[in-house]
């Protein structure tokens, strides 16, 4: 009873990550929504991207206001459905209480399945205070230049 109780939670946690790594579907199909608990995150350091079987993943270095946030993600700003730019927020969940308000980097990875490649040239991610860009289509940094707006807690992509 003993060891098939510690095997079953070997198994649980083993497979959690798993489950927790597949790739999300493209927010601008899935019309997901903005968590409205989800804050801001301070200031974006970097972003890169990379294509393998037809699956986007964006990386990102960033800063959060303070300790303890947690469920970083990427939020679609609205913008040109035509510039070829997809803009994201950085975001995060702020934790329950606050100690300090110490600047803490962190990092934050997303996978889409669905993103449509053809009409991809540059991945900006914005935070409070900058945005940081990729050039998809030249594999290296880029600067920021579209006119994406973000959206409001609660509302569609």
């Amino acid at each position: 009873m003993h060891r098939s109780l510690i095997a079953s939670i070997a198994m649980a946690l083993l497979a959690t990550p798993l489950l927790a790594a597949g790739a999300e579907p493209w927010p601008w199909k899935a019309k997901t929504p903005v968590d409205p608990a989800l804050a801001t995150l301070s200031h974006v350091d970097d972003v890169t991207a990379a294509i393998d079987d037809s699956i986007l993943t964006i990386l990102v270095k960033a800063v959060a206001p303070a300790a303890g946030y947690s469920e970083f993600t990427l939020t679609p700003r609205l913008g040109d459905p035509d510039d070829r730019i997809f803009a994201f927020d950085a975001r995060g969940r702020a934790p329950q209480e606050v100690a300090s308000q110490v600047l803490t980097p962190v990092s934050l990875a997303m996978s889409y399945a669905d993103a449509p490649l053809s009409k991809l040239d540059r991945i900006e991610v914005y935070a409070n205070d900058n945005c940081m860009a990729y050039s998809v289509k030249d594999k290296k940094p880029a600067d920021c230049v579209s006119k994406a707006m973000p959206q409001k807690p609660g509302a569609l992509p």
